[in-house]
């Protein structure tokens, strides 16, 4: 085994050392706060009892149209194994993130080499977004792995390092110089499989498909394109026309228009409404999420957003010039996309499935630019600029660790949810009180619906954001809602609590969690029977207590700890 072997094979082990160590780290057990990971959840229970690919936690349980289901399936597949808890179902989306960081490798290597693929994998590995995603139930992280597997598979075998790793010379041009290997046709198969994965693991997954699609065509491999085209055209048709009749959380479609989706009232946007929009996105991904992925939060993030956006840059266009790849097609029109996605969801959770391609192009760029004033400091310089950024990820990777063992602490003491905050605990104690108490049947207006659902079982649609009882009691009405509740989750509650006190008749109380000391309290209320026009007597809103019928039985609850099933998945009631 000659030297460069034995380096590669040094940087590889610290590299797979330094990423496990980065993931236990920064592991803990507790829920995202976010409704997703318990929708997920609970499409996953849905699939695996016969009641399709359904919103159980809607009163009126319509099909779901907004998360395609490869996820999902994925979850179940792992419950139907016995995967009960948050932090069983966690090593689902942590496998995937193990499959991105073998296919960050893998396209890496083919595109400049092994060593490239390696040090490219640590720094994915090493991203903020990386860790983060890599330990919720959230579709990012499979949708990244499922990403640069394709990317992987079409990738041309350009580096002429490979044979010196592998044993065997890189392929040769007629001239006598390295020539990129076309991916055969068993790998195009296998990439407009792996896409159709991404494209059915999340909405954003279309340019993935469009790129290696494209590329079919301007490389005049037309039985490819058009076999993709009918294999994966079907499925995408049914899934799009099944969207369009969405009458429960909606799909994406419609949420893409308005000016923000969590304030309807705010209005839509025109087709002229995307400029604007794009801008701002971009100086938000530049300045802030790119380098969040990155690295993480802090001092100095949003130069290094821009630094490595700039290089980035210029490496997509050196490669472009060089020969237009389906890596090449697809950076511009994933980037196009969450430009024109609404502000209020951009995010490093979008900017994740970039990460990969962005240390490479960055590295290419720099790697041009040094070597072409001076050839002899250009690995010198690589070097120096991976070391550097393994540097500032580390402090980013500290302070991610210092977060988790303070949730692991707080979990300990207080349960899983006890890491988002006392409201969230009160709320998800509110939900299993609901799912022991109240009539069967009865539903709920809620500010998480999912999370309320997962946690007790019972029907939930989101109350509306407007301080406006006459709204608030139409959208109990068409859902059938006898309950709402009061949380201290989010900033909406203020609309409900007005909303609330211009009618209190219309209300009643059912029960309180929390509160002690004059601290921060839940209220589960009733909707009572329409009563008319009501006048607030006094700054003090008191509520009646709701019959007894509405109240249940009042029976306590034992805490609720991270090694508990999610009580939708229990076998056996809660306590």
């Amino acid at each position: 085994m000659n030297r460069s072997r034995v380096g590669l094979a040094v940087v590889a082990v610290a590299a797979v050392l330094a990423v496990s160590w980065a993931l236990r780290a920064t592991w803990h057990a507790a829920p995202h706060s976010g409704g997703d990971n318990a929708a997920y959840v609970a499409l996953a229970d849905a699939l695996l009892d016969g009641r399709g690919y359904t919103e159980v936690w809607d009163p009126a349980a319509p099909p779901h149209t907004k998360y395609p289901p490869v996820f999902p399936l994925a979850l179940a597949a792992a419950i139907g194994l016995g995967a009960t808890t948050w932090g069983a179902l966690k090593g689902v989306p942590l496998l995937f993130g193990l499959v991105a960081l073998a296919g960050t490798v893998g396209w890496g290597w083919r595109r400049r080499g092994p060593l490239w693929g390696v040090l490219a994998a640590l720094l994915t590995g090493w991203s903020a977004a990386f860790l983060h995603y890599a330990h919720y139930l959230l579709s990012d992280v499979p949708f990244l792995a499922f990403t640069v597997v394709a990317l992987w598979l079409v990738e041309r075998r350009r580096s002429d390092e490979w044979g010196e790793v592998v044993g065997a010379p890189p392929p040769r041009s007629e001239e006598g110089d390295a020539a990129p290997a076309a991916p055969g046709s068993v790998a195009v198969a296998a990439a407009l499989g792996v896409a159709g994965l991404a494209w059915f693991t999340r909405s954003a997954g279309l340019p993935l498909l469009l790129a290696i699609g494209l590329w079919l065509v301007l490389s005049k491999r037309w039985r490819a394109a058009a076999a993709g085209a009918v294999v994966l055209g079907v499925p995408s048709v049914w899934w799009l026309l099944r969207a369009r009749n969405a009458v429960g959380d909606g799909a994406y479609d419609r949420e893409f228009w308005m000016v923000n989706p969590y304030q309807p009232e705010l209005g839509e946007i025109g087709l002229f409404g995307l400029v604007p929009r794009a801008v701002e996105n971009a100086m938000g991904y530049l300045g802030g999420h790119l380098p969040a992925a990155l690295t993480g939060s802090g001092e100095g993030v949003a130069l290094a957003g821009i630094a490595a956006g700039f290089l980035a840059l210029i490496g997509w266009g050196r490669a472009v010039a060089r020969e237009i790849g389906p890596a090449e097609l697809f950076a511009p029109l994933y980037t196009a996309l969450i430009l024109v996605w609404p502000v209020v969801w951009s995010g490093d959770r979008f900017a994740l499935p970039l990460v990969p391609l962005v240390i490479v192009y960055a590295g290419e760029a720099l790697a041009w630019g040094v070597a072409r004033f001076r050839a002899d400091v250009a690995v010198p310089a690589m070097v120096t600029s991976v070391l550097v950024l393994l540097a500032v990820q580390g402090a980013g990777v500290a302070y991610a660790a210092g977060v988790s063992g303070d949730c692991r602490a707080a979990a300990r003491v207080g349960g899983p949810w006890a890491c988002s905050g006392m409201g969230m605990v009160q709320f998800t104690e509110a939900a299993r009180w609901a799912g022991e108490n109240v009539p069967e049947g009865s539903a709920t207006l809620t500010r998480k619906p999912r999370i309320w659902y997962a946690m007790g079982g019972t029907p939930t649609r989101t109350y509306p954001f407007l301080a406006d009882p006459d709204s608030l009691l139409a959208v109990a009405a068409r859902a059938g809602a006898t309950y709402v509740v009061l949380d201290g989750v989010a900033g909406q509650a203020r609309l409900l609590a007005a909303a609330i006190a211009a009618r209190p008749s219309a209300f009643c109380s059912v029960a309180g969690f929390g509160g002690a000391g004059g601290g921060l309290r839940t209220e589960l209320l009733g909707i009572l029977p329409s009563t008319g026009e009501a006048a607030v007597e006094g700054d003090q809103v008191t509520l009646a207590a709701c019959p007894a019928a509405m109240r249940g039985s009042g029976a306590a609850l034992t805490p609720y700890r991270s090694s508990m099933p999610i009580p939708i998945l229990s076998s056996s009631p809660s306590p």
